[in-house]
């Protein structure tokens, strides 16, 4: 897959969530705010976020590096969206 935007990655993870979410028996979120933090509002746990990371991967077809994300940056919605669309801009 090629380039993404923030929205992209957003659309992709907003799904990933609510199929998460359906498989725990858990009711679907509205909306994830760009300041939504996805560990501590509960909405994943440390498993999650893994699940999340391998699927991101598998989704664009490739491996993204996360080492340069903060790591209290990286269950925050809005820089979780612009970081990976920003990988995936760079070839």
């Amino acid at each position: 897959m090629s380039a993404a935007s923030p929205g992209d990655v957003r659309i992709f993870l907003t799904g990933f969530i609510q199929r998460r979410l359906a498989a725990q028996g858990q009711d679907p979120l509205n909306e994830l705010s760009d300041d939504c933090d996805l560990l501590l509002s509960g909405v994943i746990d440390s498993l999650g976020l893994l699940e999340l990371v391998t699927a991101v991967n598998e989704h664009y077809g490739r491996e993204i590096d996360f080492e340069d994300l903060d790591p209290d940056q990286m269950t925050i919605v809005g820089p979780f969206c612009d970081f990976v669309a920003d990988r995936m801009g760079r070839a």
